[in-house]
């Protein structure tokens, strides 16, 4: 099971409050409005305001894109971590009002940890004591920080850089290439890396390193320039039609007059493609960095098949859109996020269970979003549920001789006698498939954008009071689906 599960719900979305602005809730009162004033006060005002907010990390990846190329060509090596040092600060410092000594005061004592875990004359093992200590950094800030809008806005960029500390620290223990390339330089060019030390994704110090153009890499390339052009406009393309539905879905789409659960679906929905806005935003800077993962999978995968359009895989829409399974959702939500908890807190808790390592992954990922019922509560819940499905496909697999598992069978399966187009793995496979739409209904109409609380983030009572609305559904979904695990 260790290719399924992830953290969900990441905090990278605080950032861009504009797409909030108190002009966008003009139908606060659910009452129905006119297109046309729709579009001048939601799609007009968003339009406006966005080509500004994305400029500077398109322009500033861009720039250490063209100095990293002249650099590996005619400068020293070191060039290359302060020109990802001084974009990272000015983004930094453009993007983060209030808040950023919290990230500045990390750095010192988690450099001073990484370099002492690396003596091999240490006993205690202070690769792990690190991680702790950052983690626990991450709880401490949060409880000092008595600005909840603060805390809000810079906890998704200190997340970031604590995955980076944590896969640096675990990293330099097991692979002698990144613990002799560590150093000043090298430590703080990866952390404030401005392809993604604001938005994410998390990337491991090896790509960091990676993303140096190599030597014989040609200044200027007609079909490396124009694929790149394109890929960062495809990225832009979709990030900002996301922006757009999520700013601008509940002001046409619901009214006092909808039915409640499709007025949480499109609650649910706008939540996702918030989501999705940054993921495609980070994608994009990503790419104009010049960080691919075209190459990293296999030609068949679907992050391949993703890569080769858009250059760089953070989030698969149409995985989650069209669910297969929950764990399948929560694979693509985040690909990145999903390979840093496999990598570096799945496989280590393995061996002792995989419940306990799926549940612990789980608690791990919540401890990173910090002390919010909202996200604990819908990780676990879908930390829960995705032990409990994928034990019942694969009983009902096994039962069956059918093509039910969460892996899916490819082509023609030699291992079941019932094929994916069999009439009973359909009706399986499609059960399972709308149980995990009514989950992203139920865990995501939490996530309101048109609520006052998206600020400073959402209290206890909201959540129950929307799930309560859905009959906690979802839930007594999870206790049935215990029961029958254990029953079968």
């Amino acid at each position: 099971m260790e290719d399924y599960y992830d953290n969900t719900y990441d905090e990278n979305e605080d950032l861009y409050d504009f797409s909030y602005d108190d002009n966008v809730r003009v139908v606060a009162d659910g009452d129905s409005i006119d297109w046309r004033d729709g579009y001048d006060s939601c799609v007009s005002s968003s339009l406006v305001q966005v080509p500004t907010f994305i400029a500077p990390f398109i322009v500033a990846n861009i720039v250490l894109c063209m100095i990293s190329k002249v650099q590996v060509r005619f400068l020293p090596s070191f060039m290359f971590h302060l020109s990802n040092i001084s974009c990272g600060l000015y983004l930094l410092y453009n993007s983060i009002d209030r808040g950023r000594w919290y990230l500045f005061q990390l750095l010192a004592p988690a450099y001073l940890l990484l370099k002492l875990s690396t003596k091999n004359s240490q006993r205690i093992r202070l690769d792990l004591v690190l991680c702790v200590f950052c983690i626990a950094y991450l709880i401490i800030c949060e409880i000092y920080e008595q600005n909840a809008e603060v805390w809000h806005h810079i906890r998704g960029v200190l997340m970031i850089v604590v995955m980076k500390i944590i896969s640096l620290a675990l990293d330099s223990k097991s692979d002698g290439l990144v613990k002799s390339q560590i150093n000043t330089l090298a430590f703080l060019g990866y952390i404030c890396c401005p392809a993604n030390c604001i938005f994410g994704p998390w990337t491991s110090f090896r790509d960091y390193m990676e993303s140096q153009p190599k030597k014989n890499a040609r200044l200027l390339s007609l079909t490396p320039t124009a694929k790149y052009i394109y890929q960062i406009a495809f990225n832009l393309t979709f990030a900002i039609l996301c922006l757009l539905f999520s700013n601008c879905a509940q002001v046409f789409l619901i009214s006092d007059y909808t039915w409640k659960w499709l007025a949480a679906y499109v609650v649910a929905l706008s939540f996702r493609t918030s989501h999705y806005f940054v993921s495609f935003l980070s994608q994009a800077t990503m790419v104009s960095a010049g960080y691919s993962t075209e190459n990293r999978h296999g030609s068949k995968s679907t992050v391949s098949k993703h890569s080769r359009v858009f250059g760089y895989t953070v989030v698969l829409p149409w995985n989650i859109e069209l669910p297969y399974s929950l764990i399948h959702v929560v694979v693509a939500w985040n690909v990145p996020m999903h390979n840093f908890l496999k990598q570096y807190v799945f496989r280590v808790l393995k061996p002792y269970g995989t419940f306990t390592a799926v549940f612990l992954t789980y608690v791990t990922s919540s401890l990173l979003h910090g002390l919010n019922f909202q996200l604990w509560a819908t990780l676990l819940t879908l930390g829960i549920w995705s032990y409990v499905e994928y034990n019942i496909r694969k009983k009902l697999a096994h039962i069956f001789s059918a093509c039910v598992a969460v892996g899916k069978c490819n082509g023609i399966c030699a291992k079941h006698k019932l094929g994916r187009t069999a009439a009973l793995s359909i009706v399986i496979n499609f059960t399972f498939c709308c149980l995990s739409f009514i989950h992203l209904i139920y865990l995501g109409t939490i996530f309101d954008a048109s609520s006052e609380l998206q600020t400073e983030g959402f209290s206890f009572w909201h959540a129950v009071q929307k799930w309560q609305e859905l009959h906690y559904l979802s839930h007594w979904i999870l206790v049935l689906g215990l029961i029958f695990n254990w029953l079968i």
